[in-house]
């Protein structure tokens, strides 16, 4: 059990620290909120974690698959470790940038649920780099005899960690003092992601071998 929890906490935060850097999620999460209030920003998160939920099974059953294959499946580790270090290098020279380009404009309208909800599941289901991102995930955190219940606990906690953290992205945009303090110091967190992405990367590289 204790390998499981060792790849489990290296599979959190790897997941986390991804979740922290502004990507295409994040500004379609700003932009809804901005314009049409908190509570459209709270559908489109559900339909991005939904996106993402398609993407989560599909890696799981994807490595559940190929995981007998030795080859393989030690070369989608490494792959996906240097997946993690080119992450990595990307935050660590990311250049700051201005977040809220734009004034909040509280436009309550609930009567476009579906439409919230497809902004935000088409902007996830279409991004690419969720797939790949996911099928690191799991080739760098699943053994050949990870057990299927402990696979099935790693994508729910992912589904959870997405779901929960865009909504909490809600309030942080829908309130100034979070939004000064993100503003101010969202470079600097993207360049301690950045480090512990090239750790948990280099870390795993050199268990590999």
């Amino acid at each position: 059990m204790e390998i499981y929890l060792t790849s489990f906490i290296s599979l959190a935060l790897a997941h986390f620290v991804a979740l922290l850097s502004p990507g295409v999620d994040f500004f379609i999460i700003l932009s809804n909120s901005s314009k049409y209030g908190k509570f459209s920003g709270i559908i489109t998160s559900i339909g991005i974690a939904f996106a993402n939920l398609v993407y989560i099974l599909l890696a799981l059953f994807g490595i559940t698959l190929i995981k007998d294959n030795q080859f393989i499946f030690m070369s989608l580790k490494i792959l996906g470790s240097l997946y993690l270090l080119y992450i990595g290098y990307l935050l660590l020279t990311s250049k700051k940038r201005e977040l809220f380009s734009q004034k909040i404009e509280k436009k309550e309208n609930k009567k476009d649920i579906f439409k919230y909800f497809s902004v935000g599941f088409l902007s996830a289901i279409l991004n690419p780099k969720n797939s790949i991102f996911y099928f690191t995930m799991f080739s760098i955190s699943i053994q050949n005899d990870t057990p299927f219940f402990i696979q099935s606990f790693y994508a729910t906690w992912m589904f959870i960690a997405v779901l929960f953290w865009d909504i909490f992205i809600v309030y942080l945009v829908t309130n100034k003092k979070s939004r000064i303090f993100m503003e101010k110091y969202s470079n600097l967190i993207e360049k301690i992601s950045g480090i512990i992405l090239f750790i948990i990367g280099g870390s795993i590289i050199f268990n590999t071998f």
